[in-house]
């Protein structure tokens, strides 16, 4: 009993109870922060991280990771961040890093065109490659999202909306004009060359060169309605049918006369011989024009009569080396020499202080007439040395004889005023 109300009146022991809890502790909220921040960046950078683009080349030609750009519209928009040789040691791989942005633009049908792999004057624009290096040149396309492509050279062509086969057949070579090469009308390009060709005939032993292009109809904005059922071939056939009876003809030029690349030019040639779209072939054959310019230069030297103009310079020099070593010219100088000298000492013996006398008058006349007809005689001289010949010279030499002639007709005249005005040797000659 005593120990019961003993018990009683003592206070109770308190009793410890272990809990467990998912929170460890504050001790663990620093390295649990620094965790969800390096989480957040990482997941930020995948997410602004650019797009990895693998494409096969067949040649590194100068691309170098780091330098090399790669190009859309004229902006930046990735670079080349390595270079190396394919397995089958005929190729490079080159891999791309381009920003993300463009990711719905790298699809199947998306092309990567590397430029300036191969400076060379048929492109100028190459040229700007020795300096700055090669760029690859994105052009977007339609087609499922991909990663791996097939690069190309050259520049980016423009693709064509519709796509017409024709035919044209040059009498000069075609060598140099390339797949690719755009064709123009006016400036303006309306479709490009497909394929170039070489036939030899051993039958007629004739030589033919075919060069097949694809035309579009929409980038010659014909005044028609397009087709209902897609088929271009009959609208164009006609329209071309009717250019070519007004003059359309087909011709090589050079984008840059002389250095820039091969290219068809369609234009009106004036004076054109009739023609028209023979269509008996597969492919439409359109009329070419006569090699000219700078390309027909060739031919046109080759036509210049160079035997007789060799022989009539041949005439003229040897005309020219006898009039200069003809004894009558020789004398006729020499007479006309001493003639001019007695002449010039009768003027001084006439002055103003010595009246001259009649017979003095007929001596400057007699002098005078004798200088007329030297002139004549030398005139004559030089021309019978010089013959009749169509090859005879027309020029300075022609001129200078002309030129004697004149001024013997004019001692002539001075010899007779004086004869019928004596007085004029000291008074001068009377005003008209």
């Amino acid at each position: 009993m005593i120990d019961e109300e003993r018990a009683a009146s003592e206070p109770r022991r308190t009793m410890a109870v272990a809990r467990r809890s998912w929170w460890p502790g504050w001790i663990w909220a620093v390295p649990i922060a620094a965790v969800a921040i390096v989480l957040w960046l990482l997941l930020r950078s995948i997410s602004s991280r650019g797009i990895d683009v693998t494409v096969t080349y067949d040649d590194a030609a100068g691309m170098q990771p780091g330098d090399t750009r790669v190009m859309y519209h004229g902006l930046e928009v990735g670079r080349v961040t390595s270079v190396a040789l394919a397995s089958d040691d005929w190729h490079v791989i080159v891999h791309l890093y381009i920003d993300r942005q463009l990711r719905p633009k790298i699809t199947s049908g998306t092309r990567f065109v590397l430029e300036g792999a191969h400076p060379s004057l048929a492109d100028v624009s190459s040229l700007r490659a020795l300096i700055a290096g090669p760029t690859i040149v994105m052009v977007p396309g339609p087609g499922s999202p991909a990663r791996r492509f097939i690069g190309t050279e050259g520049g980016p062509r423009q693709t064509l909306a519709v796509s017409v086969p024709y035919r044209v057949s040059f009498d000069g070579a075609v060598g140099q004009l390339t797949p690719r090469a755009p064709v123009m009308l006016r400036g303006f390009m309306v479709g490009e060359v497909t394929s170039i060709g070489l036939s030899v005939d051993p039958r007629s032993g004739q030589i033919s060169t075919p060069v097949l292009l694809a035309l579009d109809p929409t980038r010659f904005h014909l005044t028609v309605p397009p087709p209902a059922d897609g088929n271009w071939k009959p609208i164009m056939d006609a329209a071309l049918a009717k250019l070519i009876a007004e003059g359309l003809r087909a011709s090589l030029a050079r984008a840059v006369p002389l250095v820039g690349g091969e290219q068809v030019d369609l234009g009106m040639v004036a004076g054109a011989p009739a023609a028209q779209l023979d269509t008996s072939e597969p492919y439409p054959l359109i009329p070419a024009a006569p090699a000219g310019g700078i390309e027909g230069l060739p031919a046109e030297i080759g036509s210049l009569p160079i035997t007789q103009i060799a022989q009539n310079l041949r005439t003229i020099t040897d005309q020219v080396r006898s009039l200069t070593s003809s004894p009558q010219l020789r004398d006729s100088l020499a007479h006309l020499d001493a003639t001019l000298a007695a002449l010039d000492q009768v003027s001084r013996q006439a002055g103003p202080q010595v009246a001259p006398t009649l017979r003095e008058v007929r001596v400057t006349v007699a002098s005078l007439r004798t200088a007329a007809r030297q002139m004549d005689a030398t005139a004559a001289a030089a021309r019978l040395a010089m013959g009749t010949s169509s090859a005879a010279p027309s020029g300075n030499l022609q001129h200078a004889l002309d030129e004697l002639a004149g001024a013997a007709r004019a001692v002539r005249s001075l010899a007779d005023y004086l004869d019928e005005h004596p007085e004029a040797l000291v008074r001068g000659r009377r005003p008209r």
